[in-house]
């Protein structure tokens, strides 16, 4: 900070600083709780009226000199402690009491200003949820609820008092009251209208139900006599079809008889002519199988030397792909310069799967 400076800065302040004595205030803390009293006096002696505009107004200013002193004795404190580095220790120590002090100087000397902005914050909060009360009344009348509830809502907002306990809140109460007794009383109205339908709809609604009863009931009975009525009907005709079936019984069974003599002859003939087939079939069978025997020796024969012939070429056709491609790879590997016999060699360990994690696709 040059001297200018140092002189301009000086002329605002609540106690000026002189350069000289910058070492013992700082260092050695000589006069320094001596000035922060003349500084506490200045901002004290003033005892501004926190609840009037231009007193809060004093004291936002006081409060504000207090930071810009601290500022300009720590401009002071910090130009000596880089002039001074050998003793940082203490010099930062007095310097802290400074800052300090001025901060708490600050909050101290806005104390009344900030309980006063604390108590107005708190008292308009309340105003607000008073109001904001009063205006959930009169938007309940949007929502579902009964004629006694909308009845207890209008009264409530109609004993509300408007008086000077709203303080300056009191215009828009007054027109959010007016606002919520109109809207809950026009809902009350037509809940009311409402209710008296429903109630007339109940009546309505028994009146049929019983009349519902009566012709269930009706119907019931008459279900009842005509199933009666029905039941009889299959009982007399279950008779006569039971007659039927005993007349039917009695004739099937006679033919039965007739029938059972009939295919008793018919069944001997049969068996002999069957003892005869028989006879016949496990002749021709025999030949048969014989001659099937023969020619499934012939056939196993057959397919065992067409596998052994499938096999051989198989295993030429497989023999002469390995050895082309093992034909190519020994190409590329002589080609990398690998000498042959060693490419030979090195294909036969692959091969062969003595070289782990490597193989040959074929």
């Amino acid at each position: 900070m040059t001297e200018q400076a140092k002189t301009d800065t000086a002329q605002n302040q609540l106690v000026v600083i002189e350069p000289a004595s910058v070492n013992a205030l700082f260092i050695e803390g000589v006069g320094l709780h001596e000035m922060l009293a003349a500084v506490r006096q200045q901002v004290t002696n003033i005892v501004p009226d926190e609840s009037t505009a231009k007193g809060r107004k004093q004291i936002a200013s006081l409060a504000h000199s207090c930071a810009k002193f601290k500022v300009y004795g720590e401009g002071f404190g910090k130009e000596l402690a880089d002039d001074l580095k050998a003793k940082p220790n203490k010099l930062d120590a007095n310097r802290k009491i400074f800052r300090d002090f001025m901060d708490a100087l600050k909050d101290e000397v806005r104390t009344p200003l900030t309980k006063f902005e604390e108590a107005e914050a708190t008292r308009v909060t309340a105003l607000q949820d008073r109001l904001t009360m009063l205006k959930d009344l009169g938007a309940s009348g949007g929502h579902e609820f009964t004629a006694a509830d909308l009845q207890t809502m209008l009264l409530e907002v109609e004993q509300a008092a408007l008086d000077d306990s709203w303080q300056e809140l009191l215009p828009q109460a007054t027109v959010a009251k007016e606002l919520a007794a109109k809207r809950l009383g026009d809902t009350l109205a037509t809940r009311l209208k409402y209710e008296a339908e429903q109630v007339e709809l109940e009546e309505l609604r028994k009146k049929q139900a019983e009349q519902d009863r009566i012709d269930r009931e009706r119907l019931i009975a008459d279900q009842a006599a005509e199933g009666a009525r029905i039941q009889e009907e299959d009982r007399q005709r279950l008779e006569r079809e039971a007659a039927q079936h005993r007349e039917q019984e009695a004739l099937r069974q006679t033919q039965v008889a007739i029938g059972r003599e009939a295919q008793a002859r018919c069944d001997a003939e049969a068996a002999e002519l069957a003892r005869q087939q028989a006879e016949d079939n496990a002749a021709q069978q025999a030949e048969e199988a014989a001659t099937h025997a023969a020619e499934q020796e012939r056939q196993h024969i057959a397919d065992e030397q067409r596998l052994k012939d499938e096999e051989d070429a198989r295993r030429l056709a497989d023999q002469d792909h390995r050895g082309r491609i093992h034909s190519s790879i020994m190409m590329d590997l002589m080609g990398l310069g690998i000498e042959e016999d060693k490419a030979i060699t090195l294909i036969k360990h692959i091969a062969s799967h003595k070289i782990a994690h490597l193989t040959i696709n074929y």
